[in-house]
């Protein structure tokens, strides 16, 4: 017995209701989503922690963490999970207990960006832990301009009074995102004055390129003025290149003992900054390789001797960070630097001493053709934005001599002492305390910096 026409159309029906219903349902399911990126930072003793390098629409930003003490991060790992608010908690809840970082009752987690790749179904996300401290304002993504150093007057002969200071402004966000203007001013003692100006233009994504002017005068007597460009490349978060070109002129006002205290050169420099993670370290290194051409600007009847040269240079700085250990992390900075000439001019002497250099000694106190520099401190991060910090610093180098074959005395310095950071309304206040060890040098010196 066949089926009637009747029955054979239901069916139909019936078949043609469970396709639709299937493919609407196959369209409102959307597939799961992974995590694949989770940072979360300590932000109550730091301000903007992320910093975003482009934005471009239908394009993903980077976001990379600003410049600090490392340890602040206490997540920063890649995943493969299934984007769920339950996972997420219970993850961040076990981490915490690991960190030993309990939230307070004034205490939350805020997500600062969320980065979602539809495409691809993977999501990135970056929180902070904020808190509610009616005195202090909540952080935003937004970054801020900053001043840095102090500023301050000493009395000088004949009654008269002389500015002196160590000075840095940054305006990060100039008139459009990253467009960027930094100004420096130093001025040691009445012998030493210096001032650089460079500004940041946004040119294509993560390319950057930097216009600079540097002015310095040393000892009354000699001057330098340095016109470049700077171009950057941001690879990737954690790899920075750079390429700088510029004009040099020196000059002297009194008669000089060598043509190249006169000059005019070219300059050319190389740069590479790196970040990583080994076994729960953090490293990060920095290196400049640059090579000048200078040309006497002096007259040939003055000297007889060179009046032409080459001049090469290099930077090498490390920075390592521990994990947490017992109630602080240890932090190590090791910087290099060395000049080959024949003539070394006095615009290449590597200088050093003082707060940020060699606490213990006078600011600028040593000129070398090469130097090594190495701190130790062990930072003990307080509740808030207090941080202490015991270090011991060494130092091994030449003294500085304008010709590189004649004898110069080798020295190795070491000094040791603490440090203490607050916050104030002026800013971000740094009083360290330091005294030279095994020494012909003594005496104690008191270092104060001041940042906002």
């Amino acid at each position: 017995m066949h089926p009637s026409k009747f029955v054979l159309t239901l069916r139909w029906i019936y078949l043609l209701f469970i396709g639709i219903a299937t493919s609407v349902q196959a369209q409102l399911v959307q597939p799961t989503l992974k995590l694949t990126r989770l940072i979360l930072v300590d932000a109550i003793s730091i301000q903007n922690p992320f910093v975003v390098y482009f934005e471009e629409t239908g394009k993903q930003n980077i976001i990379n963490l600003r410049d600090s003490y490392l340890s602040n991060v206490i997540i920063d790992t890649m995943l493969i999970e299934p984007y769920s608010d339950e996972w997420i908690n219970d993850f961040i809840t076990d981490m915490l207990v690991i960190k030993e970082r309990s939230l307070a009752s004034n205490e939350w987690l805020q997500i600062d960006h969320l980065i979602e790749d539809s495409v691809n179904g993977q999501v990135e996300l970056y929180l902070t832990i904020q808190a509610s401290d009616k005195g202090k304002k909540l952080n935003t993504s937004m970054p801020k301009s900053s001043i840095e150093g102090v500023l301050g007057v000493v009395p000088i002969e004949n009654n008269r009074w002389m500015i002196v200071g160590d000075l840095a402004l940054e305006i990060p966000e100039l008139w459009k995102a990253d467009q960027a203007l930094d100004f420096t001013f130093t001025r040691t003692d009445i012998d030493y004055t210096s001032t650089s100006l460079s500004v940041q233009q946004p040119i294509h994504k993560r390319l950057f390129i930097n216009t600079f002017i540097e002015l310095e005068q040393r000892d009354s007597v000699y001057q330098q003025i340095v016109l470049g460009l700077t171009g950057s490349w941001l690879a990737n978060p954690n790899y920075k290149y750079n390429m700088s070109i510029a004009f040099e002129n020196s000059s002297s006002s009194k008669r000089v003992q060598s043509y190249i205290d006169s000059y005019q050169g070219i300059f050319i420099q190389l740069g590479i900054f790196q970040r990583l993670k080994v076994l729960d370290w953090n490293l990060a290194n920095h290196l400049d390789f640059s090579s000048t051409y200078q040309k006497s600007i002096q007259p040939e009847a003055q000297l007889i001797g060179r009046n032409a040269q080459w001049v090469h240079s290099l930077h090498l700085e490390t920075i390592i960070e521990s994990p947490k250990m017992g109630i602080g992390f240890i932090h190590l900075n090791q910087v290099y630097n060395k000049v080959w000439a024949k003539e070394l001019p006095w615009t290449y002497a590597i200088v050093f001493g003082g707060a940020k250099t060699l606490p213990g000694f006078y600011e600028r106190q040593f000129d070398a053709q090469w130097a090594f520099r190495l701190k130790s401190s062990y930072v003990i991060p307080l509740r808030g934005s207090d941080i202490w910090e015991l270090f011991l610093v060494g130092a091994h180098f030449k003294n500085f001599r304008s010709i590189s074959e004649g004898f110069a005395a080798k020295q190795t310095l070491w000094s040791a002492g603490f440090s203490y950071s607050f916050e104030t309304d002026f800013g971000k206040v740094k009083l360290a305390l330091a005294t030279p060890l095994w020494s012909i040098y003594k005496g104690s010196k008191l270092h104060l910096n001041v940042g906002r």
